[in-house]
């Protein structure tokens, strides 16, 4: 599973948004370290108990280019859904 994180240039960086979680957000240095950075965000985000009863929207479908500066972010598959 895929979510998406908008990219905005900062003074100093980069900072990232994703689309479909309200407050997942995380910026970088780099683009590299940037993409680094929302994967431990998302992932982070989505943690929940095995008992939980939260239910995250699902990805939107999107093309992340780097014309929209849109990145893919992956879930970890072990972060419990």
């Amino acid at each position: 599973m895929v979510y998406f994180f908008k990219v905005h240039k900062a003074d100093e960086g980069y900072w990232a948004e994703c689309v479909e979680l309200k407050g997942c957000q995380t910026q970088g240095d780099t683009l590299e370290e940037l993409q680094r950075n929302a994967e431990e965000a998302l992932n982070g985000y989505l943690s929940e108990p095995e008992d939980s009863n939260v239910l995250f929207p699902r990805p939107k479908n999107h093309v992340a280019t780097k014309a929209s500066r849109i990145l893919r972010v992956p879930v970890d598959p072990q972060v419990a859904m």
